[in-house]
């Protein structure tokens, strides 16, 4: 698996990418809306030229702390999503930050267990969260993988010291 930053010749494949997962380009995260295709991060090919996997992430002002935005892999079970998660940590590290969160709905049960696995930890409930956001973008089903209610998100954090 070959993973590197995002490069402009790559802006088509995530706009893409993001409309594919999260039907917009406009990321919402815990009431904050991200500009999605304007975030730095990382693309992962599994040849040369076949493009399989975005991660996205903002690091915060004053450099302490970044969030990961996005992941996504279009092959499952093929470490498509390992490669980009390590990279976007490595990536943040670099740039001095010495914790990462990120955030996933709470119907999410194989990227609960895909972090842990990693050493991410659980750190904080966000309820209702997934409700308002439903308010500014209406397309939010009501009931999410597994048949689960889609309320909340659920953050988990890598701290790097």
């Amino acid at each position: 698996m070959i993973t590197r930053p995002i490069q402009p010749a790559d802006l088509a494949f995530v706009r893409e990418e993001l409309e594919r997962n999260w039907h917009d380009v406009g990321i919402w995260s815990v009431g904050r809306r991200y500009q999605g295709d304007a975030l730095p991060g990382c693309i992962a090919f599994d040849d040369a030229t076949s493009r399989v996997g975005l991660v996205t992430y903002h690091i915060e002002s004053g450099d302490y702390q970044a969030e990961i935005v996005t992941l996504s892999s279009r092959l499952e079970n093929h470490g498509v999503g390992e490669a980009l998660l390590n990279a976007a940590v490595e990536a943040i590290r670099t740039a001095g930050c010495v914790r990462i969160y990120l955030r996933t709905t709470n119907d999410n049960l194989r990227a609960l267990g895909f972090y842990q696995k990693r050493g991410w930890k659980l750190c904080a409930l966000h309820k209702g969260y997934i409700d308002e956001a439903r308010k500014r973008v209406p397309i939010i089903p009501d009931t999410g993988m597994h048949g689960i209610p889609l309320r909340d998100e659920i953050e988990l954090e890598l701290w790097l010291r």
